[in-house]
């Protein structure tokens, strides 16, 4: 007796069960669509952007730390304005998307005109540069230096001259030493048809490009650090103008 009241009890709730769910297995429900965030690229910086947009002989081991179109006045970090002293008189400005400087020497003279970066050890340099003008004596260089003390005592530069040669020189007090002294170069373009120079430092060893073609490289140790920027020397009683553009200095 007991059994079919336990059987009877068993298939009503069976019955109940198989009527609440329409009398089949309920059927699985739907996996919910999963949505992936959006991920946005980032944008690259004024500055990235800047250095993409000048061509260089190779890739770069180091970042951007500085660069410069000159096409906006208004952004420009470099020295701008004028300077006059008994060793002659200097102007800085912008224009036509240039960075220019007219130098009247009345004695031999080098210019120096720092980028806004100090404490470089390894770095990649480069800029255009064009002789726009001149008077006076027929001999000039351009160039940069770098890894120069605060007060301009040590320091090294690598510059072109009119008649295709280059030279790297350290200076050290009233000490000049030529460490590359006077290569000619057949990828130097007249000063007046303008070349891009570009210098290259790992550690201790310096290469060094014109117009995208490879020179030569040499190995100095002793100046470490320091800043660096555009130079050029002129001879007494010259007048000279400078353009410069696409400045870009990569650094670690």
């Amino acid at each position: 007796m007991k059994r079919k009241n336990l059987s009877l009890i068993f298939c009503l709730i069976t019955a109940m069960l198989l009527a609440a769910c329409g009398g089949k297995e309920p059927e699985p429900t739907q996996t919910p669509e999963v949505i992936e965030p959006v991920v946005e690229e980032p944008q690259a910086s004024p500055l990235e952007t800047c250095a993409m947009n000048i061509d260089m002989p190779g890739p770069s081991a180091y970042p951007p730390v500085y660069c410069d179109d000159f096409e906006n006045p208004d952004t420009v970090t470099m020295p701008l304005g004028e300077d006059e002293n008994k060793w002659g008189k200097m102007t800085l400005d912008v224009y036509n998307g240039k960075y220019t400087a007219r130098v009247e020497v009345k004695r031999d003279n080098a210019l120096r005109l720092s980028i806004p970066i100090q404490d470089v050890r390894d770095f990649i340099i480069q800029v255009d540069g064009r002789l726009a003008s001149h008077s006076g004596h027929p001999y000039h260089y351009w160039g940069f230096f770098f890894k120069a003390d605060a007060e301009f005592e040590n320091y090294y530069y690598f510059m072109v001259d009119n008649n295709q040669y280059y030279y790297f020189v350290l200076v050290r007090g009233d000490n000049l030493t030529n460490l590359i002294n006077g290569r000619k170069s057949e990828d130097l373009n007249p000063l007046d048809e303008g070349n891009f120079i570009t210098v290259v430092c790992s550690g201790d060893t310096y290469s060094f490009y014109i117009n995208g073609t490879y020179q030569e490289e040499f190995s100095d140790n002793r100046l470490l650090t320091g800043a660096v920027g555009l130079y050029s020397e002129m001879r007494k009683d010259t007048t000279l103008d400078w353009e410069f553009d696409n400045l870009v200095v990569y650094a670690q």
